[in-house]
């Protein structure tokens, strides 16, 4: 799992740096040839992905894209120590630097170090993949001092955390924070880091303020809600116990059997904490759990303990009483067998009617997902090869070298490849989207913030992004300082969906977001004067897919989205069929989540 980790990390860091580059040289080939590279990276076509390399290479040597081109490169090191060619991977390596050093190119010395790096930790190596981070982390401080260099930081801090060596994951967690221009990914990472450290020492005081830290961090930068382990530990150290209990069913199993087992400790209820502490070392198949220190080690001792005292008081019990009680079970035996043969004999029979019946149950529910997901793929095809058929046919004609292409009609077959190449993009955001929510059983209720603020903000955003003669209004009866408790992140989603679609099919006319209180819900409407809906495809506008009027699909899975979104945060989304001059969508959402 370390290494599966570690891998993907090491992709995505490739893409960040070869995406910058790609932006700024304006190359969609190039960006199209990335996206090829990294798709065959776990492939076994060698052939194939070494041609789409090497033509990166050379696309880069004509544009004077340096980091590009080590990047590609690098990763032809790293496609061999994938597939387990450690020999190949290192001369790779070899010649990247050899080469880097011929040419006087300090990012191209820094992608060798940096890919051998990589390359030993495949080999599960950590001594030297450990020295070769070091090495990457001073050369990248030297020649690039106003870059981070968070991303070999935090190699180096997985690496200490998987020798269990805290003091050295600790230091690597406040270098990561000093680190000029950290990215918020690698400063989350830290945090978190240093978290658990507080958490293991029991210091509610360091703990507060990293959690203050990463609440912040979410609210700068945006890089997501802060990892629900982290929420349970704060609710731990403040005493919260019932609402740590809550938490913890969102954690992964092995997680909420060690958290669940330190709340009841803290309890005082050490028969539930042994409970618990048992089923964690049943997961983990380990004999003694280490996860926290001192504090669960210490609790799992005591609980051992009284989980002995219990038993021997048992044994001593059992032992008494049973020179009571055998002269009856000599006289009843013969009863008591003749009727459990009886009850088992039936049991068996009600039995094996439940199983039946659920295997029965079973069957419809495989065949019926069986449906679904032969559905879903159809659909998934359908959508993906729309966009992708235009941009191979114009891909081609660009390619011809016989066909000579005016500049306008170069800019004109270039920006029919981006939209096709951005609906693509947006699709798989809104398949993202729409797994990560219905994943969730629940969202977390992480603001407490204005109606008014929020969709008047989504309104300014949108305003300009309106085809022209079509104007945005925004109209509330709330005042500014009535607020509601939710989800900040997923409201602004279900909003962003809602007017996508409004912006994209309203031609001419007015686009208007309301807002009024119903009750114990906010009930908010998004109303356009676009071509609006037939009204025998309204029943599936919720649906993944559905083909609207014309051919023209209704923004791919947005309201698919809106809808899950909207359940999660306690309330609905509708279509309004009493609209006439266009489409208007409603949803609600409680003001206090219960």
């Amino acid at each position: 799992m370390f290494m599966t980790r570690r891998f993907f990390l090491f992709l995505l860091t490739f893409i960040c740096l070869s995406g910058t580059a790609v932006q700024a040289a304006g190359s969609d080939k190039l960006t199209k040839l990335q996206a090829e590279m990294l798709q065959l990276m776990s492939t076994p076509d060698r052939d194939k992905f070494l041609e789409v390399t090497e033509h990166i290479k050379s696309e880069c040597s004509k544009l004077g894209n340096e980091r590009v081109f080590y990047t590609a490169w690098g990763n032809q090191s790293t496609y061999e120590a994938t597939h387990q060619d450690y020999v190949k991977a290192e001369e790779i390596a070899g010649q990247i630097a050899d080469y880097a050093l011929e040419q006087n190119s300090y990012w191209g010395q820094y992608i060798a170090m940096h890919t051998r790096a990589v390359n030993a930790l495949q080999k599960q190596d950590y001594q030297t993949a450990e020295d070769l981070f070091i090495k990457a982390v001073d050369f990248r401080h030297k020649y690039f001092p106003l870059e981070s260099a968070g991303d070999d930081l935090q190699e180096l801090m997985k690496i200490a955390n998987h020798r269990k060596d805290q003091k050295a994951g600790l230091k690597y967690a406040h270098l990561i924070l000093n680190e000029p221009n950290v990215a918020p990914i690698h400063k989350g990472r830290a945090l978190f880091r240093i978290s658990q450290f507080a958490f293991n020492k029991n210091n509610k005081e360091l703990f507060d303020s990293i959690y203050n830290a990463l609440a912040e961090l979410k609210k700068s930068d945006g890089i997501g809600t802060i990892e629900p382990v982290v929420e349970v530990n704060y609710q731990i150290l403040n005493g919260n116990y019932d609402e740590a209990l809550r938490l913890c069913q969102d954690l992964a199993p092995e997680s909420r059997a060690e958290r669940m087992a330190v709340i009841y400790h803290r309890k005082g209820d050490d028969a539930k904490a042994y409970e618990y502490m048992a089923k964690f070392k049943k997961i983990n198949d380990s004999i003694v759990l280490v996860s926290h220190g001192n504090v669960v080690n210490s609790c799992y001792v005591q609980m051992n303990n009284e989980r002995m005292k219990l038993e021997q008081k048992m044994l001593e019990e059992e032992n008494s009483g049973l020179k009571r009680i055998i002269f009856y079970i000599i006289l009843g035996v013969i009863v008591v067998a003749l009727a459990a043969a009886v009850w088992v004999h039936r049991q068996r029979i009600k039995l094996l009617e439940r199983e039946n019946a659920k295997l029965e149950k079973a069957r419809k529910q495989a065949e019926k997902a069986f449906d679904m997901k032969n559905e879903f793929i159809t659909n998934i095809t359908n959508e993906l090869r729309a966009p992708l058929n235009p941009i191979q046919g114009l891909s081609d004609i660009l390619g011809t070298k016989e066909y000579e292409l005016q500049a306008d009609e170069r800019e004109q077959l270039s920006s029919l490849i981006k939209s096709s190449s951005k609906s693509i993009t947006k699709l798989i955001d809104e398949l993202a989207e729409l797994s990560l929510y219905e994943s969730k059983k629940s969202l977390p209720v992480n603001y407490t913030l204005s109606p008014n603020h929020i969709c008047r903000h989504m309104v300014d955003s949108f305003r300009n992004r309106c085809n022209p003669g079509v104007r945005m209004f925004f109209e509330t009866d709330l005042s500014d300082a009535y607020v509601v408790e939710t989800n900040q992140e997923a409201l602004e989603t279900l909003l962003r969906h809602l007017l996508e679609n409004a912006v994209q099919y309203t031609e001419k006319g007015v686009i208007t977001v309301a807002c009024t209180e119903y009750g114990d819900m906010i009930r908010t409407s998004v109303t356009d004067t676009g071509k609006g809906i037939e009204p025998e495809r309204r029943e599936h506008i919720f649906d993944s897919f559905r083909e609207m009027g014309e051919n023209v699909k209704l923004v791919g899975l947005g309201l698919s989205v809106c809808k899950v979104i909207a359940k999660l945060l306690g309330g609905d989304i509708w279509y309004d069929p009493d609209y006439q001059e266009g489409t208007r969508f409603v949803f609600e959402i409680p003001i206090k989540k219960n």
